[in-house]
């Protein structure tokens, strides 16, 4: 009796799945004519008017800084890369949408950068109220203001750096030992961070290793990072809490993220208890303006993880361009030499007051900044409910609006003609006062962010970049081993990941610091 049945439900199943087929592709289709028609007055690729394909291949190829750049070039200031996705190059719209007083918000693309689905840090938070919370607790922290040992602890570290290039790494004319200066780097800033973070450093320049192969582990994780922001809807599955059991980063874990978590943890805990250090660092100001033992342990995480590429990207870039550059490298040294003769560069470390009076070598760090922006994720803001009217054109409220680093600091309009070519001297052409120049200078800022979303660790940061590469090139004379093939580097969810800077390293005749 069960056959006939049996064969009977068969049937029906074939006969309505062509009908099923036919009523899904009706619904996708319904759907990707409606996501068009809601911002079809937006040029972009034709694959992201309805669809994340194109936001699927960048992120896939790791060139999504370089593509939005292309697509503003090619539809305009402002311009669709999603169904529900625009880009922007124009500083004055960025401006606007990261206001004080911005009805903007954070889209859904910060929630992949979470370390904890349970508490979020002050970059990934989107409730505005704590998020200003937030940032009211730390800003006394990252000035410096509360550390009055930040600089030395900085100096320290460049010490330890330069200890380990002497005795490993210089060469002569008869001994020749090339090294990975991007790893280098990498190990200097992660130093400087926890050191400046904690009060004592994690020790990579020291053992000239990767401890605990955190770096490795970044290096595979950062593009986890990457598709989870492109594809929102992996993020969430990461939140169901059998995933995130086996797939989220803990403190129990002996490498990566996971160990950072680790760190992070032991050396909050020691700020707490009957056996309580106290120390004028920049946790200890962290918990002097009540933020929580819960809440610090985030925030350092987020400190090392996000300070340490950042500043290492800064430095890397802009001492290839320099090396590259042998008329902007000879003006550096040139200033270098004569504040040295005239006594204005203390000794072993320049202070950043003398680095700050260096014009030269302020604009070569601000070319640096520029020509490669450190951090250059889409960080999209979300248009308020009752939407806004940018570059003439009205946009829906709950569209995503991304920020497109290397068009911004690219700007022919802004920066001239010559806008892709590494030259600090852009930076001490015309009137201080002039109308260009402050066009510049205000354009330049978004490489910090602005407004309420500017980077709290700038004023850290601008010391660690200001000194090393003052005290890199007061030392040192530095070649590329290939100049055919300078580096690897990739972007990854903003940041990047550099390795096989291979350069030879000798010491100049003026440089015994």
């Amino acid at each position: 009796m069960a056959g006939p049945y049996l064969l009977q439900l068969l049937g029906n199943m074939f006969v309505s799945l062509p009908f099923l087929v036919v009523f899904l592709a009706a619904i996708a289709g319904w759907f990707a004519v409606r996501s068009y028609y809601r911002l079809r007055q937006f040029k972009g690729p034709w694959l992201g008017s309805f669809s994340k394909l194109w936001m699927v291949r960048s992120t896939y190829h790791g060139r999504m800084h370089l593509d939005v750049a292309e697509v503003c070039q090619k539809y305009g200031n402002l311009a669709r890369i999603g169904p529900n996705d625009l880009i922007t190059n124009d500083p004055d719209i960025l401006r606007r949408i990261n206001g004080v007083r911005s009805p903007y918000t954070r889209s859904d693309w910060y929630n992949a950068t979470a370390f904890d689905h349970k508490l979020s840090h002050v970059f990934c938070e989107r409730d505005e109220t704590r998020h200003v919370e937030m940032r009211n607790k730390l800003v006394p922290g990252y000035s410096g203001k509360e550390n009055e040992h930040l600089e030395a602890t900085i100096d320290h570290e460049f010490l330890s750096l330069f200890r380990l290039i002497r005795q490993k790494y210089t060469s002569t004319a008869t001994d020749f030992r090339p090294v990975d200066f991007a790893r280098l780097c990498q190990f200097f800033t992660l130093d400087v961070i926890s050191a400046v973070a904690f009060g004592e450093p994690m020790g990579f320049v020291a053992k000239d290793e990767d401890v605990h192969g955190y770096i490795a582990n970044q290096v595979a994780m950062l593009p986890v990072f990457e598709w989870l922001s492109t594809l929102p809807i992996l993020e969430k599955m990461l939140r169901i809490p059998f995933i995130a059991k086996f797939a989220m980063p803990s403190p129990e874990d002996k490498n990566g993220a996971g160990l950072l978590m680790g760190v992070a943890r032991k050396m909050v805990a020691e700020r707490f208890g009957p056996n309580k250090k106290t120390k004028k660092d920049m946790l200890g100001s962290f918990l002097s303006h009540g933020v929580t033992r819960a809440e610090a342990e985030q925030e350092t995480v987020l400190q090392i993880f996000a300070g340490s590429d950042t500043t290492a990207t800064t430095i890397r870039t802009t001492v290839l361009f320099l090396i590259t550059q042998p008329l902007a490298l000879v003006k550096l040294q040139n200033e270098l030499d004569q504040a040295e003769r005239e006594g204005r560069l203390s000794r072993p470390i320049l202070t950043y007051e003398e680095a700050k009076s260096l014009p030269y070598l302020q604009a070569c760090v601000k070319e640096g900044l520029r020509i490669w922006p450190p951090v250059m994720g889409l960080m999209q803001k979300v248009v308020p409910p009752e939407g806004d009217t940018l570059d003439g054109r009205f946009v829906p409220g709950g569209t995503n609006i991304g920020y497109c680093a290397w068009g911004v600091h690219r700007r022919p309009e802004t920066f001239g003609h010559d806008a892709e070519i590494f030259r600090p001297d852009r930076w001490l052409e015309g009137d201080p006062e002039g109308e260009k120049l402050q066009a510049m200078n205000r354009t330049h800022d978004l490489v910090f962010g602005s407004g309420r979303y500017a980077c709290l660790g700038k004023p850290v940061a601008m010391i660690e970049v200001s000194k090393a590469i003052a005290e890199i090139f007061r030392r040192f004379d530095i070649t590329i081993v290939d100049p055919s093939d300078p580096w690897q580097t990739v972007g990854r969810n903003g940041l990047f990941l550099q390795q096989e800077l291979d350069v030879r390293i000798s010491e100049r005749s003026s440089g015994k610091a």
